[in-house]
């Protein structure tokens, strides 16, 4: 459990250091001939794009935000009419799912950074 935990720990420090460090470029300009420059074509528009991907998130963390509350209230109600040893495995089951909501949860806040980033 403590391998994952730090498995874990260590993916999203080197996800969130590379989203940090890394380099935006945006091709606006093609170079055709030398010396010469061509306008790019606006064949794709950014503005419904980072909409549609800001909705994208939304839906993500809304779906996991309830998932998330029914497990955990079908777990709550377990745990309160379960017998002893099956109380130890419903605490036992608690914290993955508390890691994976948070895991879930940061991967879609950076997301959102990164679209805000964009902007």
């Amino acid at each position: 459990m403590k391998k994952s935990i730090k498995l874990i720990s260590a993916l999203l420090l080197i996800v969130m250091l590379v989203s940090t460090f890394s380099t935006i470029c945006y091709g606006k300009d093609i170079v055709t001939d030398i010396g010469t420059k061509a306008e790019a074509s606006e064949g794709a528009d950014i503005s419904k794009l980072k909409t549609t991907a800001g909705d994208i998130l939304k839906t993500i963390r809304n779906i996991a935000a309830v998932v998330a509350v029914v497990i955990v209230a079908i777990l709550g109600i377990k745990y309160m009419l379960g017998s002893v040893e099956e109380k130890a495995e419903y605490k036992k089951s608690f914290v993955p799912l508390i890691v994976g909501v948070i895991v879930v949860f940061a991967a879609v806040q950076i997301a959102t950074m990164i679209v805000s980033i964009a902007d």
